[in-house]
């Protein structure tokens, strides 16, 4: 799959579960968990990993990648969406009701995808509200 067919994917996803496209956290989480998906050894090491790559892709520091993941993180309203991707799954990936962190959130995306759901997903719409 193409890079960019990639990250429309992901970047679909994480609106229905209520990111904010205006945050540059977004941008960056799209990044990372492309990154992820692409090399899953990037979840075992965000922060002498993940974050310098994605920090170098977008021309700006490691702890700014991390602060507007967090920040991105912060302002979504994704338990809703949580909930359909641990229906979706068939068991509890991540709790609906607290909120992830970054490593817990880029982990179940990168599952969920390689399980085939976020196509799925998208295809029968099962984020919608």
């Amino acid at each position: 799959m193409e890079d960019q067919e990639l990250k429309t994917k992901i970047r679909r996803i994480l609106v229905k579960l209520d990111f904010r496209i205006d945050l540059s956290g977004f941008d960056y989480l799209v990044s990372a968990v492309a990154l992820a998906i692409r090399d899953e050894r990037y979840t075992k090491n965000l922060c002498e990993k993940l974050y310098p790559k994605v920090a170098e892709l977008h021309e700006t520091s490691a702890s700014c990648v991390e602060r507007s993941i967090r920040n991105a993180i912060s302002k979504a309203s994704i338990s809703s969406g949580l909930k359909k991707i641990n229906k979706a799954y068939g068991a509890t990936l991540i709790t609906p009701y607290e909120r992830p962190s970054v490593g817990r959130l880029i982990k179940v995306l990168v599952e969920v995808y390689n399980a085939n759901l976020i196509g799925d997903m998208l295809r029968k719409q099962e984020l919608d509200a």
